[in-house]
């Protein structure tokens, strides 16, 4: 196919090495660790001759990989596959998003905003170390409870693409981010290429996309429950768009 000089704003490698594999019907890359023996010599020291064992070791490197290059490939893998398990908008027009099935995936081409009640959400995440440096804790038990808490808290960044026909929402993973989260508001304005896997419709009047007890404190369901009924947090509500919602997996936004 034609060259895509592409910018990534964000990529799963895990994912798309996995649909990857799929397509190809091959494993990853795998990590192979290598024995390296360096053969036996004599050493002329000042006590005369001494003879220096064999010495093993291991070198474990992965097999190179060339991120930009697989992902091409991949696409194009997948182009084979249209209208089929994948479904590019960006081409054909006329597919109805309402009804690809669950596990396909789509390519669309759109703007996408992330919701301004989760600017919040980032101001603590970001803050997060000054944050447990000033509260004082009682005991020990309690400093390791607020490290459960906001130590392995990172934000997933909840994003909502205005599709014609549908609201597509979905959230996205900080550590497969490319680019600042400053510079993602530019995105609502200017159209990119997105790379999807369906998850499904939602038919409910409001749509729930974002729970900051879950997908931020990762509070587990009764802890989160306790909190909930013991009264409202204005802080920390949960994000909820009106429905319909097309939810997705998202492996690659780029421009």
């Amino acid at each position: 196919g034609e060259i895509m000089f592409r910018s990534f704003i964000y990529l799963d490698e895990e994912k798309m090495y996995t649909y990857k594999r799929q397509i190809e019907g091959k494993n990853a890359p795998q990590v192979k660790t290598v024995t390296k023996k360096k053969s036996a010599g004599l050493n002329a020291g000042l006590n005369g001759i001494g003879v220096s064992g064999a010495i093993e070791t291991d070198v474990t490197g992965e097999i190179e990989k060339d991120v930009s290059f697989d992902y091409d490939s991949f696409e194009n893998a997948l182009q084979e596959l249209d209208g089929e398990d994948y479904f590019d908008t960006v081409i054909n027009s006329d597919y109805d998003l309402t009804t690809v099935p669950a596990m396909k995936i789509i390519r669309v081409c759109n703007g996408f905003t992330i919701p301004e009640e989760f600017d919040v959400i980032n101001l603590i995440d970001a803050f997060k170390p000054m944050l447990m440096g000033q509260i004082q804790t009682k005991s020990d038990s309690e400093q390791e409870a607020l490290e459960n808490i906001l130590g392995t808290a990172t934000a997933d960044i909840p994003i909502i693409i205005d599709y014609p026909d549908i609201v597509i929402a979905s959230k996205l993973n900080t550590k497969f981010l490319r680019e600042e989260y400053a510079l993602l508001e530019e995105y609502s304005e200017q159209d990119t290429y997105m790379l999807c896997k369906v998850v499904g419709v939602i038919k409910k009047e409001n749509v729930e996309i974002f729970d900051p007890l879950k997908d931020f404190m990762r509070l587990p369901r009764a802890m989160r429950r306790q909190m909930e009924s013991g009264g409202k947090n204005d802080v920390l509500e949960k994000i909820k768009v009106e429905g319909p919602v097309l939810k997705v997996e998202i492996i690659a936004i780029y421009k």
